[in-house]
């Protein structure tokens, strides 16, 4: 797979992952005193979590490989759903 199959590949994957980590990252900032520890404990681990999947989409496009890199794409796709789930212990929190 040559650099620039890669990259079209990473840039909507960058995309996506920043359309989700920059909010996230900017609303745990923004609205760190309004609640409580566990709240903001679990803020921290979403922006982790996201922050881990943009990694991931930037590694496509950087790392060189033979293949399409379905492991990291898995990656990311898992990464998305654990953030979903953390989000939602947050709201019930």
């Amino acid at each position: 797979m040559n650099a620039g199959t890669r990259w079209k590949l990473a840039v909507p994957l960058i995309s996506l992952s920043l359309l989700m980590t920059v909010p996230a990252v900017y609303g745990t900032w923004v609205f760190w005193s309004d609640f409580g520890n566990m709240y903001r404990a679990l803020s921290v681990v979403i922006c982790l979590v996201l922050l881990g999947q943009l990694g991931l989409a930037v590694s496509i496009g950087v790392r060189p490989t033979r293949h399409v890199p379905w492991f990291r794409i898995g990656l990311m796709a898992a990464a998305f759903l654990m953030a979903c789930g953390v989000a939602a212990v947050r709201r019930s929190v």
